[in-house]
């Protein structure tokens, strides 16, 4: 199932779960036995929102009946997640959690699983693993299994293909295609001015505990004055560890990251960051009262509100809306102009291309160009690389925490 963001995908992946359609009707055999053996399997976009056991290995089991055999080593193994069955779910990353979610849904061995952009945390090997998966589990076992997507090469690997087109007239349904991971880019552009600084950095979490886990070791970094830095690795490789440590939210367990030569975990809020999941991002229930209270300005000042938003290219009819109402893009516009109107010294994004169509992705990859061609200091964070060559000259590759040393080359590309 395609579409563009705003056509309806996860509205129709809803009434095939069992919500009842305002119009129109929905046959199926029998009843739709959401979550139960043998019955219907959703897997969300965000997953976080549907993980809920302490242990990888109690969330997979988790809600099943008594007595109920699960081989749950060998369904962590298939998702991607094989010697974690121990590992604490709070410290898994974003592409972890969605491989669990997978994991738990086919643990209850489903007649209809409704995959829900399940891919768009996920890096490109594990993209690839887990749509041979799902489509092998279809072809063995008579799985019936709606994927939703924005990727043309999982569209193509489906029997059959359903695009939605919405209700505005401007939407489209182009497809994303796959960009390979960038090459070391030549050297040539110089930039005036460091402002952030790491020198061997590594971080572990539950330092001290039995479930102890290196995340970074020996990252060394400079971020300069106007910067465009793409980090890229697979799932769990430490980028967001390194986002967050470079933005002042935790500190790191070794070695220093210095934002303008001053310890960052003392300047919370100086680098701005936009998280993963920009709706767990957005506090207030109105357009107008988030932007206000990020920005530290009162509700009344309606064309100062305006004007922020008009900096992501949002329209000022948008300050009256809720949140909810709100498309992907959107709501990532909303968090970036709050971001923007406290002034950072750098913007970080994690992952902000994820679960946006093709157009949506082209809008804020323009948007973040301009903005950086004004002269912010940017740095991506993304398993995505469709048009972010322009935005991101330089680009660092990790590597089990670690920094490649073959992509450490900077500049702007040939």
């Amino acid at each position: 199932m395609t579409g563009a963001n705003g056509a309806g995908k996860t509205t129709l992946m809803l009434v095939l779960a069992g919500c009842a359609p305002s119009a129109g009707t929905v046959e199926r055999p029998g009843a739709v036995g959401l979550g139960q053996i043998g019955g219907t399997a959703v897997i969300l976009q965000h997953p976080e929102s549907q993980i809920l056991g302490s242990r990888v290995a109690d969330d997979v089991v988790w809600g099943l009946p008594p007595g109920c055999s699960v081989d749950v080593a060998r369904l962590l193994t298939d998702v991607g997640l094989d010697g974690l069955a121990d590992r604490d779910t709070g410290g898994l990353s974003g592409g972890e959690l969605q491989r669990l979610a997978v994991a738990a849904a086919l643990a209850r061995k489903p007649a209809l699983l409704i995959a829900d952009e399940v891919t768009s945390m996920v890096d490109q090997r594990g993209r690839d693993a887990l749509v041979g998966l799902l489509s092998d589990l279809s072809r063995r076992r008579g799985l019936a299994l709606v994927h939703i997507t924005h990727y043309s090469e999982e569209a193509r690997s489906a029997d059959r293909s359903i695009a939605l087109a919405g209700t505005q007239p401007t939407m489209n349904a182009d497809m994303i295609e796959t960009v390979r991971p960038p090459l070391p880019p030549a050297i040539g552009d110089t930039v005036a001015g460091t402002v952030l600084e790491l020198r061997g950095v590594g971080h572990e979490y539950g330092s001290g505990t039995p479930w102890a886990k290196r995340a970074l070791h020996g990252v060394d970094l400079e971020v300069r004055e106007g910067d465009g830095v793409l980090i890229h690795g697979s799932n769990g490789s430490g980028k967001s560890t390194l986002a967050w440590i470079m933005a002042g939210l935790i500190r790191p367990t070794a070695g220093r990251c210095l934002l303008d030569g001053t310890p960052s975990f003392n300047q919370v809020g100086a680098v701005a960051v936009s998280f993963q999941a920009a709706r767990l991002q957005l506090m207030r229930g109105t357009v107008n009262r988030e932007v206000a209270s990020a920005a530290g300005i009162s509700l009344d000042d309606a064309d100062e509100i305006r004007s922020i938003l008009a900096a992501v290219g949002l329209p000022p009819e948008l300050a009256s809306r809720r949140v909810d109402q709100l498309s992907g893009g959107q709501m990532r516009r909303v968090v970036l102009s709050a971001l923007l109107a406290r002034s950072p010294r750098a913007l970080i994004l994690d992952e902000p291309l994820a679960g946006l169509d093709a157009d949506g992705q082209r809008d804020l990859v323009r948007l973040l160009r301009t903005l950086r061609r004004g002269g912010l200091t940017v740095v991506v964070v993304s398993h995505d690389f469709s048009g972010l060559d322009e935005l991101c000259p330089r680009s660092v590759h990790l590597h089990g925490g670690a920094r490649e040393r073959a992509t450490e080359t900077c500049g702007r590309r040939p």
